[in-house]
């Protein structure tokens, strides 16, 4: 903690001679262009916590009115940094935040307060700022021409979030002003909207987003040189559900209350003559990650499943039965200390094979089987469409691909989604006040609540839903640009690719 505290520090006094605005404002204003050089500037927005719901409610108050909207899918868990690693193929970020295991080294990385006060630390353009063992720069931030002005936005926009959001609009703006001068496309990053979710009401998301329409379009008639066309979107959503502070938790004592103790290594594990994980406490989010020895996981799952907060606990398992194909790659799905449900994926075919024996009416997937077969075989388009508007969206492409190391280098071995009136605690800080920070939305469960992102364009007309893992595919100029501007896209998960055109 104290080392957290020293960076921090450290970062603060070097603050002033940084002069972070006054670079960021000269590095927005090239000397003028010529409209006739790029007379359509294609400008992407990535909006943290961007949510379908706060979309539609604005577009109920005139906002972004004939764009074509629709539902975006993220990974599960539905989370920042990883989401974005993933959504933008950079490369892969050490685990789902900056809170982490890591298994070579047996150690778990920016602990509770100390996960929050990274957070805090801003990346800065061009450079990966490193501290021993770790970096805390994700490679994502490489994508955007804009992410921020001042150098300590961050800290600002969770002190003062609705101000945060409309001064760094006002910074946004100036930057794309001046790059548009010479650049067919701009990629930015605006963090506030995420912050306003978690501190602020829906109806302070619903005015900002608002309010952004109607900057934009005010942007485009003080700019009739050239034509914007705008496309946003989200990493996640936002579920708008208050937390009672009786239900910001600490998941660590209800898995011991489970009768699974908690380690900070899997040394610490194995001294332990019962089931025990090493559980990661994220910032203020829906879910926490486990990382438990495989001949252990499955108890570690069911005695997590029976805790208050979960609503579901997903982790890898094993073939139910030897009538199976050889090689697939099973998922669990536990619930109050039962396993609701299990299946297969088969990565030659693109297919999974489900078990007639699960709940699948409990958990809101209408899968039909033919009369007395054990199992059925479905495609990931079939089951993406089936899943894609019920409780859990895209359920198993996003229950499957959330262990494998396609964003985050470190996956968990089970994770915990919440129900949607449970947080994580996250953190406890020496300040009272500071403990009901982030109580009023989150999300990184699996329910759609806080899973389903928007994205919004007037570049396309778009699917009904999509799955973040294609948006390069469905904007190849995006895909384009952050080439340009030396990123390196990554390989996505298999079967990630889904022919929309075949969908409902």
């Amino acid at each position: 903690m104290k080392r957290f505290v020293s960076v921090l520090a450290l970062w603060v006094l070097a603050a002033p001679s940084c002069d972070w605005e006054h670079y960021a404002l000269m590095n927005s204003i090239p000397a003028r262009g010529d409209p006739d050089r790029n007379p359509v500037v294609h400008v992407y927005l990535g909006l943290d916590g961007l949510g379908h719901s706060a979309v539609v409610k604005a577009r109920e108050r005139g906002a972004f009115q004939d764009w074509n909207l629709a539902r975006f899918i993220p990974m599960f868990p539905a989370t920042s940094d990883a989401s974005w690693s993933r959504i933008l193929h950079a490369e892969r970020f050490s685990g789902y935040e900056y809170g982490h295991y890591d298994p070579i080294k047996d150690k778990v990385y920016n602990k509770a307060l100390g996960g929050m006060l990274v957070h805090l630390v801003p990346p800065l353009e061009g450079i990966s700022f490193m501290v021993p063992d770790y970096a805390l720069t994700p490679s994502y931030y490489d994508a955007f021409d804009y992410h921020a002005t001042a150098y300590l936005d961050a800290l600002w926009s969770y002190d003062r979030p609705v101000y945060g959001y409309y001064r760094g609009l006002d910074n946004l703006f100036v930057a794309l002003a001046g790059r548009s001068q010479t650049q067919e496309n701009f990629f930015a990053y605006v963090l506030e909207a995420d912050v306003i979710g978690h501190i602020r009401s829906v109806e302070d998301v619903t005015e900002a987003l608002v309010s952004l329409s109607q900057r934009i379009e005010a942007f485009k008639r003080n700019h009739p040189e050239r034509t914007f066309v705008f496309t946003l979107f989200g990493d996640h959503g936002m579920d708008g559900v208050k937390k009672p502070l009786e239900n910001v938790v600490d998941f660590r004592e209800q898995l011991e209350a489970a009768g699974v103790v908690s380690v900070d290594s899997f040394r610490d594990a194995d001294k332990e003559p019962g089931p025990a994980a090493v559980t990661i406490l994220h910032t203020r989010t829906t879910y926490v990650a486990m990382h438990v020895r495989p001949e252990k996981l499955d108890e570690v799952a069911r005695l997590a499943s029976t805790c208050a907060a979960a609503d579901l606990v997903f982790a890898r398992g094993q073939s139910p039965s030897p009538d199976y194909p050889e090689g697939l790659v099973w998922v669990n799905a536990w619930r109050e200390g039962t396993r609701v449900a299990s299946f297969g994926y088969e990565v030659a075919t693109d297919q999974y094979w489900l078990p007639a024996e699960g709940d699948w009416a409990g958990l809101d997937l209408p899968v039909s089987f033919a009369p007395g077969a054990s199992h059925g075989v479905f495609s990931d388009e079939a089951l993406f469409a089936l899943s894609v508007e019920r409780t859990y969206p895209d359920f198993f492409f996003r229950a499957r691909t959330a262990f494998e190391p396609i964003s985050v280098e470190f996956p968990a071995d089970a994770v915990v989604s919440f129900r949607p009136t449970f947080m994580s605690v996250g953190f406890k800080a020496p300040i009272d006040s500071l403990n009901e920070t982030g109580t009023a939305g989150s999300h990184g469960a699996m329910d759609a609540l806080g899973s389903v992102a928007a994205l919004v364009s007037e570049e396309r007309e778009l699917p009904s839903s999509v799955r973040s893992d294609t948006l390069l595919e469905l904007f190849p100029r995006l895909a384009g640009h952050m080439r340009e501007r030396g990123v390196k896209l990554m390989p996505g998960a298999q079967g990630a690719e889904l022919d929309y055109g075949t969908l409902p």
